[in-house]
Formats: C-alpha cells, sequence, structure tokens
C-alpha cells in the first residue's frame, strides 16, 4: 500500500515584514512537517507541489535550509519529487535554477515535461542525467510533473493529458503534480482553473492530482487535493479563516485516504481587537496600540 507526504508552497526564504526570525519559521515548519509526517510513518516518497522557494534568486541560506530538510529525506531512503511553481520557475531566456541544482546534486527528483509540441512531452527520469517528465516507483506509482504554465495551463493540461496516452502501460497508481488553483476557492483569484480543465488528466488515468499555489486546504470528488502553505504567509491565512498543512496519503485498492496534517511547529497568529473612541487623537490611538500589541508579546502568545 503506498504511502506519501504530499506538500506544496514551503516558500524557504519568505523575507516579509524585515524580520528573520519569520524567514527561520518557514524552514522550521517545513522540517517538521517533514520529521512528523513522512520520516516517522516511513512514506515511500515525498511530493512538493511547486513554490519551495520564495524567490527563483536566493540566499545562501535558503539554500542551505533546503538543503539540510532535503538531507534528512535522503538519508531516511525517502525520494522528494518536486515541480516548479511560479515563485521559483526557471527565469525565462536561461537554462538552470536553483531547483535543477538541487535535481543534478541528488537532493531532488525534478520532474519536467518537454516544452515542445510533439507527442514526446513525457520522458521517464534518467537516473544519470536526472532529468525526465515522469518516473515509476518501486512502490507501484507513476508520478508526473509538469511546469509553471500560468494563463496557459488549460492547453498545457489537455496536451499532457494526451501524452500519457502515448506512454507504456502505468502502475497500479497514477499521480501528478500540478500548481495551479481551481476556481471557487478563494476571492478575487483570476485565470483559475475549472474543473472541466483538469478532467482531461482523469481521464489520461490521474487518480490523485497533487497541487499547490492557493495557500488554503481543499479537496474535490476524493482525487484532486491541495493542502494549502506550509506556514502562513500573511495574517489572512491563520488556520481559523484558511486551514492549510500537509497531506498524508495512502492509496489502495479502495481508493485514497488523504488526511490533513496540521500538528507541526507554525508561528501562531493571534488577532487582537482595539477599541478607540471620539476623544482620542491620533496620537494617542497610535500609543495604545503599540502598548496593546507590546502587552500582548510578553504573554509569548505570539
Amino acid at each position: 500500500m503506498p504511502k506519501f507526504l504530499h506538500v506544496a508552497d514551503v516558500h524557504l526564504g519568505f523575507d516579509r515584514y524585515d524580520r528573520p526570525e519569520r524567514t527561520t519559521d518557514f524552514f522550521l515548519a517545513f522540517k517538521d512537517a517533514l520529521e512528523k509526517y513522512a520520516i516517522a510513518p516511513a512514506v515511500d516518497f515525498v511530493l512538493i507541489a511547486g513554490d519551495l522557494f520564495e524567490h527563483r534568486h536566493i540566499l545562501p541560506a535558503t539554500l542551505n535550509q533546503a538543503e539540510i530538510c532535503l538531507d534528512l529525506l535522503q538519508e531516511a531512503g525517502i525520494p522528494a519529487l518536486t515541480i516548479e511553481g511560479n515563485h521559483d520557475n526557471l527565469p525565462y531566456g536561461t537554462k538552470t535554477s536553483w531547483l535543477r541544482y538541487l535535481a543534478e546534486s541528488g537532493k531532488i527528483i525534478l520532474l519536467e515535461p518537454s516544452e515542445d509540441d510533439s507527442e514526446q512531452v513525457y520522458q521517464p527520469w534518467d537516473k544519470h542525467h536526472r532529468r525526465g517528465g515522469y518516473i515509476d516507483l518501486e512502490c507501484g506509482v507513476r508520478v508526473f510533473g509538469s511546469r509553471w504554465y500560468g494563463a496557459s495551463a488549460p492547453q498545457a493540461i489537455r496536451q499532457l493529458a494526451t501524452a500519457m496516452t502515448h506512454l507504456p502501460a502505468p502502475p497500479q497508481h497514477t499521480v501528478m503534480l500540478f500548481h495551479h488553483g481551481l476556481e471557487g476557492q478563494i476571492a478575487r483569484y483570476s485565470g483559475a482553473l475549472r474543473y472541466a480543465d483538469v478532467l482531461p488528466l482523469k481521464e489520461a488515468g490521474v487518480d490523485y492530482l497533487a497541487l499547490g499555489h492557493i495557500h488554503k486546504n481543499y479537496s474535490i470528488e476524493n482525487w484532486i487535493f491541495n493542502p494549502g502553505s506550509v506556514e502562513a504567509n500573511s495574517i489572512a491565512e491563520g488556520q481559523d479563516q484558511n486551514p492549510r498543512g500537509v497531506y498524508l496519503v495512502e492509496n489502495d485498492s479502495t481508493g485514497i485516504d488523504a488526511e490533513l496534517k496540521r500538528d507541526y511547529y507554525q508561528r501562531p497568529i493571534l488577532r487582537l481587537k482595539l477599541e478607540a473612541n471620539k476623544q482620542q487623537t491620533q496620537a494617542e490611538l497610535e500609543q495604545a496600540a503599540k502598548a496593546y500589541v507590546q502587552t500582548t508579546a510578553k504573554t509569548g502568545k505570539t
């Protein structure tokens, strides 16, 4: 019975708010999630469905954080199957990226279909050249990769689905990694995919579509799964408003059992309410707000 961990939107190197502690939070969240829900239960593989990094160009410390986490998986004999996202995709006009570096170093299996228009979009993973668009794992799972397609995603999906049908017969289970969001999940999101857009993948044999991109958890008809971001990227992504985490998945002949796991290191988000009155000046209100935040911080809840 194959068992795997599905994570997405790790965003190592997150650097908003000008607080080094927040950058470290993303590393600690990823590391703890891997230790608890990949290494401890001894999964067969880990899926990283895009945006391992916050930026295409990263600092040495960020690369070091990624290598520490990926080395933990390597030591446990767990492969990390990865695709690019919109934050860390291959820069236009270049032939390499930090994800490609990690793949060539043996840290990840970066699944990239070719970019031509032929039926040979998907080539099997070549462990010597460290390249390929899909891989057949010993646990009986075929995993397909993809690229960041942006607005051309519906057209790309049709091409990829057609290419799948020209491959040798797959093992018992088929998984696909894709970085894009479906409509109806968050407000003010233009360019979201419709369900009909991804249906060709199901018709081509995909029984687990591992999504990333939207930072909240959702699943559709027990074959489309999006875990959400590993750590909150803003105060709008608190667990109360947008449940998110990582999926621990078991797949057998009876179907898919995907359990959202949220019990790992995450920075708590505390919402404060300050009542103002008409007699306060702007300066007095600002001082009251600062004092309220400082007093709350001393309680150790943030």
